[in-house]
């Protein structure tokens, strides 16, 4: 059976934090487990500090509830994170350097005998035995003004442990320890994940959280851009989602590091996909080709463009003026159909790409024969959708355990003589016919052949595909709600292309929140349309992309499995079927999806 999920031993959601007209916080979620090691990352002022802070009774919240071990509250003083088991090492320095190393880590908290009277002998015992275990050779009455810096950092670390917290809290601290100090803390930081108690771990260095963390939550400008597992992540995604890029002209031009990030990409994917590409580089040189583009471009001898000019050659004059043209002022365009010497006809895309800060990288050029169209079409979509099998079936095979755990039981109840009879048969076969309800629907889904023009029942289209996701969804302990009703709503269209739009719509949700989370899918019956919606309380969608994100090989996810072709293929299946989508976001409370679909028929 399926084990029953770990609940959080900090849960926040919705926080807002303002110092001033400054927002720090802007609608944040976060949970942290036991035995969990979660990173935070993210640019100066992004609002790390800021959150942690909160937990420790450093700074109030404006809004959003708190909950550690179940129980709520509405701000924490210092002295309760203490005894909620809470120790953090801020990044500036929380100690007093005119007093010695006991002194530090018993202030506040000094140790009595019985008489009430100072137990100092005590104190020095536990000191020595802490800096033993911080590898730190120090006289426990020396001033730490007469310490190194590192020194200094490794006695705020000892003043945490000694109160043996149930979490840690370690706010930059590697940039402040050498590497041999830091040898120390990743040994105390792994103890304390083997023991079942969690660590808040914040660092700029990718390499570190990649190797220590269990999960990472990225912060930018006071939202959470993300939440993923360190196992699923891809580092330059992380990277880019994490840093914005500023640079001068000067570097820009020696490391340009966006473009050589975009152009590997590009080189991993352009030879595989039968479409001529070509990346250009800031100056409109050609960088990357493939061998659709060699050919359509009629590149037949063995040469290679390497200008502008070279480029363009198998258009006839006006054609090769109009794109040099575009490609020179960096403007997107397209040509729907353009002959080439060849007599072939082409559609031809220009799309100059720019970083998160707007500056110019290059540009791409997408070169389609018209009759490859429907292939090219077939062949994304279909890759796509065998992905999502893949990922769907793992859920499923999960999902079909419980039946079968059931169905065990009763059998042996019938092999023991201690079954009820009717009843246990009965039980079984309604189980069974729970497995090949599921089996059914992902074998449905993984049908190759499409069928245009049937007839589809949109409320039992989404009740299997809700099905396909129960397991991903339980994982999360997920609310889904789900209000579309029994009757016969129907639809014309492929029913696989149909599921594989609202499954991958319901993915990018699931992916979106953290658990304990929630999902609605409601549909609504117009004169003419029905109104699918599928809305999520995760981390939303930046305003500064949301006109991007049905650009293909966009992607706002830091999931190395994902593609980034998952919401050009929905808007491309919606186009197929006649009908529209469209979503609204805003980031750190709700994002919304709306697929707006014709009814089929007459007689509706």
């Amino acid at each position: 059976m399926n084990e029953t999920p770990k609940q959080p031993i900090i849960r926040m959601r919705d926080i807002h934090v303002s110092y001033g007209p400054v927002k720090a916080l802007c609608g944040v979620d976060f949970d942290l487990y036991p035995g969990e090691i979660h990173a935070l990352v993210g640019e100066h002022r992004a609002g790390k500090s800021s959150l942690v802070k909160l937990l420790s009774g450093a700074v109030r919240k404006n809004q959003g509830k708190i909950a550690i071990k179940g129980r709520q509250y509405d701000y924490l003083r210092p002295g309760t994170a203490i005894e909620k088991g809470i120790g953090i090492v801020y990044q500036s320095s929380n100690i007093i350097e005119t007093l010695s190393a006991m002194e530090n880590i018993f202030t506040g908290r000094p140790l009595r005998n019985p008489s009430l009277f100072l137990n100092k002998k005590a104190m020095e015992r536990k000191t020595r035995e802490l800096l033993k275990r911080l590898q730190l050779d120090i006289d426990v009455h020396t001033p730490l003004s007469l310490l190194t810096e590192g020194q200094k950092h490794m006695v705020e670390v000892a003043k945490i442990l000694i109160s043996d917290p149930e979490i840690i809290i370690l706010d930059e601290i590697s940039s402040k320890l050498t590497p041999t100090e830091m040898k120390t803390i990743y040994r105390i930081i792994q103890n304390h994940k083997d023991e079942g108690k969690s660590v808040i771990y914040i660092s700029h260095d990718m390499d570190e959280i990649l190797r220590l963390a269990d999960r990472v939550t990225i912060l930018k400008n006071g939202y959470r851009r993300g939440t993923e597992y360190i196992h699923d992540l891809d580092k330059y995604r992380l990277f880019q989602l994490t840093y914005s890029f500023v640079l001068d002209r000067e570097e820009v031009k020696k490391e340009n590091i966006q473009y050589h990030l975009f152009k590997r990409y590009v080189e991993n994917i352009v030879h595989h996909i039968p479409i001529g590409a070509v990346l250009l580089n800031q100056e409109g040189c050609p960088q990357v080709y493939n061998l659709a583009a060699m050919k359509i471009l009629c590149f037949h001898d063995g040469s290679t463009p390497s200008r502008i000019e070279d480029l363009v050659h198998c258009f006839d004059g006006t054609v090769q003026k109009e794109l040099e043209r575009h490609i020179t002022s960096r403007q997107e365009y397209t040509w729907e159909e353009v002959k080439t010497g060849d007599g072939n006809s082409v559609r031809i895309d220009v799309f100059p790409f720019h970083d998160d800060d707007y500056v110019f990288r290059g540009t791409v050029l997408f070169l389609q024969d018209v009759s490859l169209d429907q292939y090219m079409s077939e062949y994304i979509i279909e890759s796509e959708k065998m992905a999502s099998i893949a990922e769907v079936a793992v859920g499923v095979a999960h999902e079909i355990n419980n039946p079968l755990y059931i169905i065990q039981n009763y059998l042996e109840l019938i092999k023991t003589g201690e079954s009820t009879g009717k009843d246990d048969f009965e039980k079984i076969e309604k189980e069974l016919g729970r497995i090949v309800e599921i089996i059914g629907s992902l074998l449905s889904f993984s049908r190759s052949k499409t069928i245009p023009g049937r007839t589809v029942n949109i409320s039992s289209l989404l009740e299997e595909v809700t099905l396909l996701v129960s397991h991903a969804i339980g994982e999360k302990s997920i609310h889904l709600l789900k209000e579309w009703g029994q009757d016969s709503l129907e639809v014309s269209g492929d029913e696989n292309r149909l599921k594989q739009l609202f499954l991958n719509l319901l993915m990018n949700s699931i992916e979106a929140v953290l658990d304990g989370g929630t999902i609605e899918v409601v549909l609504n019956n117009g004169d003419e349309y029905f109104d699918i919606t599928i809305a999520d309380n995760g981390y939303g969608i930046p305003q500064d992309v949301q006109d991007r994100i049905f650009n293909p090989f966009f992607s706002t996810k830091i999931n190395k499995k994902n593609t980034g072709l998952g919401l050009s293929i929905c808007r491309q299946i919606v186009k197929e079927h006649n009908g529209a989508l469209s979503f609204e976001s805003s980031p750190g409370q709700k994002t919304r999806f709306t697929v707006r679909l014709p009814k089929s028929g007459p007689s509706l």
